[in-house]
């Protein structure tokens, strides 16, 4: 008897190790908290050479600025913009190595090495709302204004021109294929086919100001909606529920090995996909808070 038992112990005490789990979509997940934060984050943008995170914070009634959370800090930190110029979006332009952040006085760059604002874009003094880069041809867009308008720069120059496809958007994203997928000023989304001749609206949603919405490294348009997860097509008006995480969530990034970045009240966590064979991945972050 007081050998089974101690066998019964063994194999107890050498069972793989299990961790939180979660599916979103056909693959597992491991969430792993990776900041505590005063407030919530929005507008989650995540540089692939460093794996550092942008964020803009809010807190209650007021916004606190851009903060960057660096890959294995144990902090996080405000970007040094002047007190007259309110941050409102970062992009990371890979191809040219710069940061852009934009302000409600135009664009500004900054250096990761020095941590520093290092110059402005001659763009007089546009509102910038939002960036968005295509990792395709490496064309910029920015949305201006309270009406939200949107520009691309024209040949890596300081020229603009109005971008008709979409005349006005909260936020927008562009797929390999030249698919833009976008949230109208009327607080819907709308996707517009490449295949087709004017914007389709996607059924199913309450109407939401403020949809999160990227491209994921599978080049496929997700959308958070409060605390789910849908993915976006071109050959259907009914998104696809992915996942629910069971919070609201503020602000939404893809990295470059997968990960999702996630940002709810209080919390930013890491979903890491879960392979077969490693059912527990380490933590590689070290958590921070601010």
């Amino acid at each position: 008897m007081r050998r089974i038992i101690l066998i019964l112990l063994l194999i107890a005490y050498t069972k793989p190790e299990k961790c939180e789990q979660i599916k979103i979509g056909n693959e597992f997940y491991k969430r792993q908290l990776i900041a505590t934060i005063d407030g919530y984050p929005t507008g989650m943008t995540i540089d692939p050479r460093t794996e550092n995170i942008f964020f803009i914070l809010h807190k209650r009634n007021y916004t606190k600025g851009i903060h960057i959370l660096k890959h294995g800090s144990l902090g996080v930190k405000e970007l040094p913009l002047s007190d007259d110029v309110i941050g409102q979006c970062v992009a990371v332009d890979t191809v040219n190595n710069l940061i852009y952040i934009g302000t409600n006085q135009g664009l500004v760059t900054y250096d990761n090495s020095r941590a520093e604002i290092t110059a402005e874009r001659p763009m007089g003094d546009d509102d910038v709302r939002n960036i968005f880069i295509d990792k395709i041809d490496n064309q910029m867009y920015i949305t201006t204004g309270s009406n939200h308008e949107i520009f691309k720069f024209m040949n890596g120059s300081a020229a603009v021109k109005r971008y008709d496809k979409i005349p006005k958007a909260y936020s927008f994203v562009l797929d390999s294929k030249g698919n833009a997928f976008y949230e109208y000023v009327d607080g819907r989304l709308y996707f517009f086919s490449i295949d087709l001749y004017e914007p389709v609206q996607y059924k199913g949603f309450t109407r939401e100001l403020k949809y999160i919405l990227q491209l994921n490294n599978s080049d496929e348009a997700i959308v958070a909606v409060k605390g789910s997860l849908y993915r976006l097509f071109t050959k259907s008006i009914l998104p696809v529920k992915l996942g629910q995480l069971g919070f609201r969530i503020t602000g939404m990034v893809f990295d470059n090995k997968n990960n999702i970045i996630i940002g709810t009240k209080g919390k930013i966590y890491r979903y890491k996909p879960i392979d077969g064979n490693d059912p527990c991945p380490a933590d590689d972050y070290f958590m921070s808070s601010i």
